[in-house]
């Protein structure tokens, strides 16, 4: 696949985050609304490493439409530990720790919806999250003249363009990888 040629100060981001040694985070979740939770968190760290990776009980039907798309069901989050239980795992790991997430708006809004379906207050700040996919938008170049900037790219195809060879199952913490995989490819470029 062609495309241009990315802008150095996009490459130079790319290495500027991976300088501060992040973290990636990635989620499956109940769905995309305003009352959706999650239902599974993977964190790697810099090179790919698993860190941490979990189903969670939601405590409601997953519905189907989800299922389809991140294969996760009520059986197997059945007996998987409760969002309480699972942020007091994850946010250790997070804290004061640069988080780099693809489609970093989306994640950190279900944290916060996770957390307040608990009473739980999130501790971790929006500044601490570096969106992987905007900079892989600046990367891929493809203009949206409807929002007068780069189109935001699935992350599958933003692996196929950069040709990562890393299993991509909708899984969170395969897509943790991938998104790993795709800023250090960014990094390395120039």
């Amino acid at each position: 696949m062609a495309y241009p040629v990315a802008n150095p100060k996009v490459i130079q981001r790319a290495r500027q985050v991976l300088a501060l040694n992040p973290l990636f985070l990635d989620t499956e979740t109940t769905g995309t609304g305003p009352g959706d939770v999650i239902i599974e968190v993977g964190i790697v760290d810099a090179e790919g490493r698993a860190l941490y990776d979990k189903l969670v009980n939601p405590g409601v039907p997953i519905p189907a439409e989800s299922s389809a798309v991140n294969e996760i069901t009520d059986d197997m989050v059945a007996n998987a530990d409760r969002w309480p239980l699972v942020w007091a795992e994850v946010e250790p790991i997070l804290r004061d720790r640069v988080i780099g997430i693809y489609n970093a708006d989306f994640d950190m809004r279900l944290i916060r919806q996770s957390n307040a379906a608990h009473g739980i207050r999130t501790g971790l700040a929006d500044a601490q999250a570096f969106c992987v996919m905007k900079l892989f938008a600046a990367y891929y170049g493809e203009w949206n003249p409807r929002y007068n900037g780069f189109k935001s790219q699935k992350l599958e195809f933003a692996g196929r363009v950069c040709q990562l060879d890393l299993a991509n199952t909708h899984h969170a913490i395969d897509d943790a990888r991938l998104t790993a995989a795709l800023l250090r490819y960014i990094a390395a470029r120039g």
